[in-house]
């Protein structure tokens, strides 16, 4: 289990500012120019978190797909949701 502090500074030196620590989780929404890229986007964090055996919360609506990211067995935000997260940030950086 991390720490807000460790959560904190892992989006600053990690991440992006654009997750956020909401409910104790770890959270960020992505829009897409039309539905079938939203959908084309969470088909591709499907396969980081099938590789990492760690799956986010996902919701879809129309063009906007937002993230959730907790370690349910431990009701805490872990290194496998930062690492997790990592994994998204590489598909953002193939996509621009």
């Amino acid at each position: 289990m991390l720490s807000n502090e460790e959560i904190e500074k892992s989006i600053i030196e990690e991440l992006d500012d654009k997750w956020e620590l909401k409910d104790g989780k770890l959270v960020k929404s992505f829009e897409f120019s039309s539905f079938r890229n939203a959908i084309y986007f969470v088909n591709e964090v499907a396969k980081v978190a099938e590789t990492l055996d760690h799956h986010p919360i996902i919701t879809i609506n129309w063009r906007t797909v937002r993230l959730s990211l907790k370690s349910f067995d431990v009701d805490a935000i872990t290194k496998r949701d930062i690492a997790l997260a990592k994994g998204i940030k590489q598909l953002e950086s193939k996509k621009s």
